[in-house]
């Protein structure tokens, strides 16, 4: 199954890069771009964000990130409360990075991959927030014994706790804090004690029933935004948590 997955997604990635190049030499493009930007939520948008899949830089240049449409508007809302002044942790960098920096004061990003963290790097240089957005490297170590498991097939002899107590070494309170990458089960319990009251977690693809229990232990309120989300032709869900 996993396997089949894979192929169909980059079956599916291949098949947005050429739609996007057929639709630059056409015109299409720059229409679905200024019907993207006068309605945002519009269906001519969604099929805009189609060609951004696993585009960093155009899912920037769009001003998004990679979460369910209604999970976006939820924690827009929560960080204009906040008038700018939100302090966010994110697990697993990306254009929403980009996304909390241009709307907090303070981001801390942790990315596991070092050849992304590279590309992460030039990213927030060309969006000018190298001084807000502190992007933290940790990649895992190699043991036959590891201690937090990535959930992912064949990375079983990676450890990644090192990783998920990124949110420790860093302190304090954070009023988003966002669950997008690896170990996310690991992470999230692991954030649990800088959550700021009325503080967000976010917890991106929720529906997957390897996270169902991770997610009743951290013993936080749950809503779950089910939808379309940005780049994606099928519904997924993003969960965000909060004190009860």
């Amino acid at each position: 199954m996993g396997t089949t997955s894979t192929l169909l997604r980059a079956c599916y990635v291949k098949g947005a890069r050429l739609a996007r190049t057929a639709s630059v030499k056409t015109g299409l493009l720059g229409r679905l771009d200024r019907s993207y930007h006068a309605k945002p939520r519009g269906v001519l948008a969604h099929w805009r964000t189609l060609y951004a899949i696993h585009d960093v830089d155009d899912l920037v240049n769009l001003d998004i990130p990679w979460w369910t449409y209604g999970a976006i508007d939820a924690v827009e809302e929560r960080l204009e409360s906040l008038k700018g002044s939100a302090r966010v942790f994110e697990f697993g960098s990306g254009a929403s990075t980009v996304w909390l920096g241009r709307r907090s004061a303070e981001v801390f990003s942790v990315e596991h991959d070092g050849s992304f963290a590279d590309v992460m790097r030039r990213v927030l240089e060309e969006a000018d927030l190298v001084d807000s957005v502190n992007l933290i490297e940790v990649r895992p170590t190699t043991t036959p014994d590891p201690r937090v498991l990535s959930g992912r097939p064949g990375e079983d002899e990676l450890d990644f706790a090192g990783y998920a107590d990124a949110v420790a070494q860093v302190g304090g309170q954070f009023d988003v804090i966002c669950v997008d990458g690896r170990a996310r089960v690991a992470c999230a319990l692991a954030s649990l004690d800088y959550l700021a009251p009325g503080g967000v977690l976010v917890w991106d693809d929720s529906q997957r029933p390897r996270y169902s229990d991770g997610i009743r232990r951290t013993k936080l309120k749950v809503k779950r935004f089910r939808g379309f989300a940005p780049s994606l032709p099928y519904p997924r869900e993003t969960a965000l948590l909060t004190h009860r």
